[in-house]
C-alpha cells in the first residue's frame, strides 16, 4: 500500500455515540478480564497473573492509542491488537489447553473499524484463524460442535462492530446530507430575497422609465399639435374680418389637426403605433411637414437621400418624433419662416437634418424635449448634435446606426452637410 492508500485510512474525526460505547464495552471487557483472573488464576495457564493483566493492559491501551477523539486509523489498530491480545490469547491456549474470549470485545472494535483495504484479512484471521488455530492446533476443543460454537462467537463480535460501523457512517452521511441541505436551503433563501429586491428595483425603473416615455410622448405630441393650433388660430384672427369663408376653411383644418392630435395623444399613452405606420418613412416625414406647414406658415423643404430601406419601428417613431421637437422649436423658440429637412438613408445609418432660418442663440438651453430627443436616440445607440449661431438660425442632426454599425461597435463622426443625393424632395408652404 503506497502512502496515499496509507493517509486514506486515517480519519481525523472526533467521536460520537457510538464510539464512546464501543470504549465503555472495552474498559469493562478488561475489567472483567481482570476480576476473573484475580478470581481463577489457572485461566492464564502457567502464565503469571500479573503478567497477563499487564499484557491485556497494554493490547487495551494500545488499541486506544490508534482509535482515539481527533485519530483513527483503521490500518494500524487490527495489526496491533492481532500483536498484542492476539498473541496473549494464543499463548493462553498453548499453555491452558483452554479456549479464553479475551478477542470478543477488541473483535467489535475491528468489525467496526473495518474497511475495504483491511478486511480481506482481518475477517478471515480473526473470524476463522482463531477458531481454526483452537480446534487443530491447541485441541481447545473436544468436538466439532464446540469448534463451531468457538467460530460463531468470533463471527457475532465482528459482525456486531461492523454493523455498528456501517451504521455510524450512514448516520454521518445523513447529518452531512442534512448539512448541506441547510445550507443550501440557506443560499437559496439569500438569493431569493436578492432576486426579490432586484425584481422591485426592476419594477421601480420600469415604472420610472414608463413615466418618462409617456413624458416625452406627451411633450413630442401635445406641443406640435399646440404649436401648429396656436399658430393657425393666430392666422384664422386675422382672416375673420377679411375672409370669413377661408377662417371657416382654416378652423376646419384646425380642427381636423387637433383631433389627429388626441387621438396621437392615445395612442403614445397606450404605446400604439403611429397612424399610417405602414407607409415609407419618408412619406411620414413628407405628411407631418406638409400639416405642419399649412398650420404655421412655414415653408418646409423634406428632400430624402439614397435608397430607403425597412428598419425597426422604434427607429422609424424616433426620427418622426425628433423631426416633431425639431420643427416645434424650429417655430416657437426660431420664429423660423424656413425649415429644410434631409432624410439620409446611408449603408451604416440614417441620419436626419433638419436646418431652419430662425433667430438662433448664442448658447442653447437644452430643455424637455432635446432631452427626451436625446434619451431617445441613445436608447437606439445614436447621437444629437445641435448647433446654432444668432442670425444664422439652428442645426439638428440625428443619426442612428443601423445594424450592421452596431454590432461593430463603431460610429463614425457626423459630417457638417450630407454627402449623398439623389431623392426626390419636396417643399410645403
Amino acid at each position: 500500500m503506497n502512502q496515499r492508500g496509507a493517509l486514506d485510512m486515517i480519519e481525523r474525526r472526533n467521536w460520537h455515540w457510538v464510539d464512546w460505547m464501543l470504549l465503555s464495552v472495552q474498559t469493562a471487557w478488561f475489567l472483567i478480564g481482570v476480576i476473573y483472573a484475580l478470581l481463577d488464576p489457572s485461566v492464564f495457564g502457567t502464565l503469571p497473573v500479573w503478567a497477563g493483566i499487564a499484557l491485556m493492559l497494554v493490547g487495551t491501551v494500545a488499541a486506544v492509542g490508534f482509535w482515539r477523539p481527533g485519530y483513527v486509523n483503521m490500518l494500524w489498530l487490527p495489526v496491533v491488537i492481532l500483536l498484542t491480545l492476539g498473541s496473549l490469547q494464543l499463548m493462553i491456549s498453548a499453555s491452558s489447553g483452554k479456549a479464553t474470549s479475551i478477542l470478543f470485545a477488541p473483535l467489535m472494535l475491528v468489525g467496526f473499524l473495518a474497511h475495504r483495504r483491511t478486511m480481506w484479512w482481518t475477517l478471515p484471521v480473526f473470524v476463522f484463524g482463531f477458531p481454526a488455530a483452537n480446534y487443530f492446533v491447541f485441541h481447545v476443543h473436544a468436538n466439532v460442535l464446540y469448534a463451531t460454537e468457538d467460530f460463531l462467537s468470533y463471527l457475532m463480535g465482528y459482525g456486531i462492530g461492523f454493523a455498528l460501523g456501517r451504521l455510524h457512517r450512514t448516520q454521518e452521511k445523513t447529518g452531512r446530507l442534512l448539512e448541506e441541505n441547510q445550507r443550501q436551503y440557506t443560499l437559496i433563501r439569500q438569493q431569493n430575497k436578492a432576486l426579490e429586491q432586484y425584481a422591485s428595483r426592476i419594477e421601480e425603473l420600469t415604472l420610472h422609465a414608463e413615466r418618462n416615455r409617456v413624458a416625452r410622448e406627451l411633450h413630442d405630441t401635445v406641443g406640435h399639435t399646440f404649436t401648429s393650433v396656436i399658430m393657425g388660430m393666430d392666422a384664422v384672427s386675422y382672416l375673420i374680418d377679411a375672409s370669413p369663408e377661408k377662417a371657416k376653411q382654416q378652423l376646419e383644418k384646425l380642427r381636423t389637426i387637433t383631433r389627429n392630435g388626441l387621438e396621437e395623444v392615445r395612442r403614445s399613452i397606450h404605446q400604439m403605433a403611429p397612424q399610417d405606420d405602414d407607409g415609407l418613412l419618408s412619406e411620414q416625414m413628407m405628411r407631418l411637414a406638409g400639416e405642419f406647414a399649412v398650420q404655421t406658415g412655414t415653408t418646409i423643404r423634406v428632400e430624402p437621400f439614397g435608397a430607403e430601406y425597412e428598419m425597426p419601428q422604434q427607429m422609424r417613431w424616433t426620427l418622426l418624433r425628433c423631426l416633431q421637437e425639431s420643427l416645434t422649436n424650429a417655430k416657437r423658440h426660431g420664429e423660423a419662416s424656413v425649415v429644410n429637412v434631409t432624410l439620409s438613408f446611408e449603408p451604416n445609418f440614417v441620419e436626419l437634418r433638419v436646418e431652419d432660418d430662425g433667430i438662433g442663440a448664442d448658447k442653447l438651453e437644452t430643455g424637455f424635449g432635446l432631452t427626451a430627443m436625446k434619451e431617445r436616440l441613445q436608447a437606439l445607440h445614436g447621437q444629437l448634435f445641435v448647433s446654432s449661431e444668432p442670425g444664422r438660425g439652428t442645426i439638428v442632426v440625428c443619426r442612428i446606426p443601423v445594424a450592421v454599425a452596431s454590432a461593430a461597435g463603431e460610429t463614425a463622426a457626423l459630417p457638417s452637410v450630407s454627402e449623398t443625393g439623389g431623392g426626390s424632395g419636396s417643399e410645403y408652404q
